[in-house]
């Protein structure tokens, strides 16, 4: 979540479980994603959906393990 994810995201390996959250949470409480996710959040389409990644980044919603794939 957060900062763990823009860490993460460019990692050639990634691994996922069902207790695996993604979210930029800090957007929920007002503040701006940050750790490189403007480069990445655009990039994301969650089941080929363009926009997931702006949707996350505006809301700070979670995606969960089983999603993550």
């Amino acid at each position: 979540m957060g900062g763990g994810v823009g860490i993460s995201i460019h990692a050639p390996i990634r691994i996922a479980t069902e207790n695996s959250v993604f979210s930029m949470p800090e957007t929920a409480i007002g503040l701006f994603p940050d750790v490189g996710s403007s480069f990445f959040l655009p990039r994301l389409n969650h089941l080929n959906v363009p926009g997931t990644g702006e949707w996350l980044g505006l809301c700070g919603e979670r995606i969960f393990g089983r999603d993550l794939l």
